[in-house]
């Protein structure tokens, strides 16, 4: 299978700094022959390669305002994460604005949904139905991360749709039913702080077709609409300043969701390294008493995405601030949601299964005698993870060489004492 993933290889401009294949926690890359070796089905598309990289080898590709115009009602949902860019006074009723003026017909806010979702998965935590702990699935990173790398613990992930998601099947529906257009002539945008989000709406993980028509990232986005911010901010502020707006829990910021939990019950991770620790305290049968994990592969969560522009920490005591000011949710009607239960409105499409890597084979045989051949040649290295083999650690240049991507002599070690 052809993976996609939200960005491209610019071979000419790598100096070989090896940086990128130090950073990618999955071993997607490697550096041989002056050239970067992607493998695909490794890479879980978390974006530490774009923001490690000084030379702009990895290069995102992401959509723009103008690729939707062939849709007759366009329509924007922000991702939380939007609002803390522009600081605290900037009401988000002028980012709402702003945006219809650079082209959309309608902003769908994300928030009523995250708040809904959390009180589903609550609701999930009281039954014993589910395996414990839940992974939460709000990052398409930590799914691909599951996939590559922990596949035993797939059924632990959250069985329910995303907020993002849910958001743009209900706008979808709803300006389809008030337009009277069908929903193939409405396109939904989200403005997304990740290249994570990106692929998971080109290529879900989760169903067959996303209710996303395409994203747009936060920093192309945001130079797009701050000059209308500030237009607008000098006519009038006054009728912004009214809209009704509901941030929520500080979303897209590390422990949001565990306020909505049970925090004696719920483990709140962020960073890639750090959550594999998790997932391997996880496999250990070490996290017995903790029903759900809420968990960003990006350090302070959404708000230090790959596509964000403002500082996070800044960001964080915006949503902070934001959550303060604007914390008191909309009214929600738990029998409806109950309905909706029953119905399996936000139940995922179909269940996640593991990804078929590499360093899978069909024949059971052939498995053995790498694994057993990549132990042999794991002895004969000198265990000093330079990188200089092209490989991040010795034990991926061991498999290297198991598979038959790489020679011995790659490693400079054993080169210098052929000699």
């Amino acid at each position: 299978m052809r993976y996609y993933h939200s960005h491209v290889i610019i071979q000419e401009k790598c100096t070989g700094r090896l940086t990128c294949i130090r950073t990618c926690p999955t071993q997607a890359l490697r550096y041989r022959n002056n050239s970067i070796i992607f493998h695909d089905d490794l890479c879980v598309d978390c974006g530490a390669c774009i923001n490690a990289c000084e030379e702009g080898v990895f290069v995102p590709i992401i959509d723009e305002i103008a690729d939707f115009e062939k849709f007759e009602f366009k329509i924007v949902i922000p991702s939380h994460t939007l609002y803390t860019q522009f600081g605290l006074n900037v009401h988000p009723g002028l980012i709402h604005r702003a945006l219809l003026n650079i082209g959309f017909d309608a902003v769908h806010e994300i928030s009523k949904h995250a708040y809904e979702l959390s009180y589903v998965v609550s609701e999930s935590l009281k039954s014993n139905i589910q395996r414990k702990p839940i992974i939460s699935n709000f990052c398409p990173s930590l799914i691909r991360l599951v996939q590559v790398s922990y596949p035993n613990l797939i059924d632990l992930i959250s069985p329910f749709d995303v907020s993002r998601e849910l958001a743009a099947k209900e706008a979808k529906v709803k300006y389809s039913r008030e337009l009277g257009l069908s929903q193939d002539k409405i396109g939904v945008i989200f403005i997304s702080p990740c290249p994570a989000m990106v692929v998971s709406i080109k290529q879900p993980a989760e169903k067959d077709k996303s209710w996303i028509d395409g994203a747009i990232s936060i920093n192309d986005i945001y130079n797009s609409i701050l000059p209308e911010i500030l237009r607008i901010q000098e006519e009038s502020s006054e009728e912004a300043e009214n809209d009704f707006f509901y941030y929520g829990k500080s979303w897209g910021v590390l422990g949001s969701i565990q306020k909505h939990h049970d925090p004696e019950h719920t483990i709140s991770v962020a960073g890639i390294d750090n959550i594999k620790m998790i997932l391997d305290d996880i496999e250990d049968s070490r996290l017995q008493n903790v029903d759900y994990i809420e968990a960003f592969t990006c350090p302070q969560g959404c708000i230090s995405g790959a596509y964000c522009v403002e500082n996070p920490y800044i960001s964080r005591n915006t949503a902070i601030m934001f959550e303060k000011r604007y914390g008191d949710p909309p009214e929600i009607d738990n029998k409806e949601i109950h309905l909706r239960m029953d119905k399996n409105y936000y139940k995922l499409d179909k269940k996640v299964i593991p990804r078929i890597t590499r360093s899978m084979s069909g024949d059971i045989t052939i498995s053995i005698k790498r694994m057993n051949q990549k132990q042999k040649i794991l002895r004969k290295l000198p265990n000093k993870n330079c990188g200089l083999c092209g490989a991040p650690t010795c034990e991926t240049f061991a498999q290297d060489c198991a598979w038959g991507d790489a020679e011995l002599t790659d490693c400079i070690f054993l080169k210098s004492n052929s000699h």
